[in-house]
């Protein structure tokens, strides 16, 4: 007699997200925050469209002070996401680790912000890339200029592609520390761009 063997849905993995992020709890907040950053890039289109003869009638300066908003906006974004690696890297030193102030332990309050940070650096990186976008689409439907300003723009985006790649690669610890590494370039280009700009 043969016997037929049933997975049951909680061992059962199906979907492609479930391949890349296999923690179900991290897989539903990504898809909730994928798709505000969606609607919101749409929203942000249909706006841009629907005001687009005011947008384009207006002082280049005063428009440039609009999108350099986004820009200023998704900035912060991306230092609240970018703490993870200073954090974890304070609570993995042995000084830190040791260090008491009477019963006060240096480590509580780090590994609350590790927690914290930890929970947010998904999100908070796709909401940031999502306004970042918005921030490039108006730098760009009024001309494109060939200046430092709009490369290291582009090139800033074209490495923010490669860190989301190598993101998703990060949950299964298969990226070869390249979304570090991506990280710390984009850091450098998108500070570059935001201070000549």
């Amino acid at each position: 007699m043969i016997k037929i063997i049933q997975s049951s849905p909680s061992t059962k993995k199906s979907g492609f997200l479930s391949n890349i992020i296999p923690n179900p709890k991290e897989r539903k907040i990504i898809i909730l925050f994928s798709l505000v950053t969606i609607i919101l890039i749409i929203t942000g289109i249909i706006v841009i469209f629907l005001n687009r003869q005011q947008l384009f009638a207006q002082d280049f300066r005063h428009y440039k002070g609009i999108f350099k908003q986004f820009g200023s906006i998704s900035r912060i974004g991306y230092f609240s996401v970018l703490s993870i690696y200073p954090i974890y890297l304070l609570l993995k030193s042995k000084k830190i680790k040791n260090l008491h102030l009477g019963d006060f332990q240096a480590k509580t309050p780090l590994q609350f912000l590790a927690k914290l940070a930890r929970k947010w650096h998904v999100p908070v990186a796709l909401i940031s890339t999502g306004i970042v976008a918005l921030h490039g689409l108006l730098a760009i439907i009024r001309g494109f200029k060939f200046n430092f300003t709009y490369l290291s723009g582009i090139a800033s985006m074209v490495i923010l592609l490669f860190l989301i790649l190598m993101g998703l690669k990060r949950f299964k610890r298969v990226d070869h520390q390249w979304h570090f590494k991506l990280a710390i370039g984009f850091l450098i280009l998108f500070m570059i761009h935001a201070t000549f700009a």
